[in-house]
């Protein structure tokens, strides 16, 4: 599954100004119940909230992993893939943040994969 959001990440338009990440989550039988992707455009309540919790109020654009999680309609969140490319589609480090770490927390998620 990390390699399925490495190949969305991948998918994903390039700036310089812009990070490629993408997330999947997915229910104990593994599957996919919901994908999100940052933006630098959109946000959403539940951003503003766990960026607000973590006192990083200034970071309302929408994370990856906060997108894919407000996103989910049914089943129950199991595990999040988070992955991360480069301009060159090279993998990087994509561990996520005080924020999202919170929602992943919240959410009841036992068990987190992201590239390297």
């Amino acid at each position: 599954m990390l390699e399925y959001a490495i190949d969305k990440a991948k998918s994903m338009e390039y700036t310089q100004t812009q990070r490629r990440i993408y997330a999947v989550v997915t229910d104990k039988k593994g599957n996919i119940i919901s994908e999100g992707y940052n933006s630098y455009t959109k946000t959403h309540p539940k951003q503003a909230y766990y960026a607000n919790m973590v006192d990083l109020p200034e970071k309302v654009f929408l994370h990856a992993e906060i997108s894919a999680l407000v996103k989910v309609r049914q089943g129950k969140p199991h595990k999040i893939y988070i992955a991360r490319v480069d301009a060159n589609d090279n993998t990087m480090l994509a561990a996520p943040c005080p924020i999202c770490q919170e929602a992943i927390r919240e959410s009841g998620i036992k068990s987190v994969e992201y590239t390297v």
